[in-house]
């Protein structure tokens, strides 16, 4: 096993394995900068590979803990192979006590059938869901009964407010979007608040890595944004970013129905809606996703 602690540096090393081997959501070689900042204090990159894989890892200076921030990249013959033999190197190689992964149901699962690890050594810490839209199917029209309140909901908000829509990897005023950032954060109770440094590092990288960026101009002032990217070697889009101000009501059903009708326009068949706990999966479910799936958060402890 290899690894590359300056991941600027090995850009093309890793944008070649998300290149051969990404699926996930999350397989996006920016991302992987920004999310660095998910942590307070932000996480140092350590990219791991081998011949048949490769991990988007970091390392904890406070803790001194290592994750595998996102899925592996590798066959699915070989991704829990590749975590096994990670987490072998990891306790082989220092002392640490603890590593943590964040894979999807399917991964988790045949994770704990072939680990040596037992069940009680690999705690959940929490579970997000993630809808998926199918958009050839949307009906960009809501019609019938369930979408009688967001219709409501959606011709009054227009009928007041003025709307503008402009591309956020050229939007010249960052402290406008800056400020966004800083007013959902306030919002927001403390355990729903990691995203804050990865959206202030995005919008400072002038939203890199993502293919589709708005922000969404009300009354002539900036409220929100979309942003997200095409998931490399499947035929669906992920919805990486919605946040807001809450400057004026239903602002966040409207940034989500913005997004779904801006992917839908553009020719998506699929879009993965983003992962959340209870009270945002119930929102994201009132627009009738097609399915989802499960990410996990969890630790793998040294064994006594």
């Amino acid at each position: 096993m290899q690894f590359f602690e300056d991941t600027i540096a090995a850009q093309s090393l890793i944008e070649e394995m998300i290149r051969k081997y990404g699926y996930a959501s999350e397989h996006n070689f920016w991302y992987y900068q920004y999310y660095q900042d998910y942590y307070n204090p932000p996480h140092r990159n350590i990219f791991a590979t081998t011949d048949y894989g490769a991990l988007l890892g970091t390392y904890d200076e406070h803790a001194k803990e290592y994750f595998v921030v996102f899925d592996p990249l590798a066959l699915s013959k070989d991704r829990i192979r590749l975590v096994n033999e990670y987490i072998e190197w990891i306790f082989s190689n220092t002392p640490v006590k603890k590593v943590w992964f964040q894979l999807d149901q399917s991964n988790r699962k045949e994770f704990l059938r072939t680990a040596a690890y037992p069940p009680h050594l690999c705690r959940i810490y929490y579970t997000l869901t993630c809808p998926i839209m199918n958009l050839e199917k949307f009906d960009t029209e809501l019609p019938g009964g369930h979408y009688k309140t967001l219709r409501k909901e959606m011709h009054k908000f227009y009928r007041e407010h003025q709307v503008v829509l402009c591309d956020a990897r050229t939007y010249e005023d960052k402290k406008g979007l800056h400020d966004i950032v800083d007013d959902w954060k306030k919002k927001r109770p403390n355990n729903e608040r990691g995203m804050t440094g990865v959206y202030h590092k995005m919008i400072d990288g002038s939203f890199e890595g993502m293919d589709e960026a708005r922000v969404f101009v009300v009354d002539g002032k900036a409220s929100g944004f979309n942003a997200g990217w095409k998931i490399p070697n499947i035929d669906r889009f992920y919805a990486a970013v919605g946040i807001h101000n809450y400057s004026v009501d239903d602002l966040g059903t409207m940034l989500y129905l913005e997004d779904l009708l801006w992917l839908k326009n553009k020719g998506y068949r699929e879009a993965d809606m983003g992962g959340g706990e209870k009270s945002l999966t119930a929102f994201k479910n009132k627009f009738l996703p097609e399915s989802s799936y499960k990410l996990h958060l969890f630790s793998v402890k040294r064994p006594e």
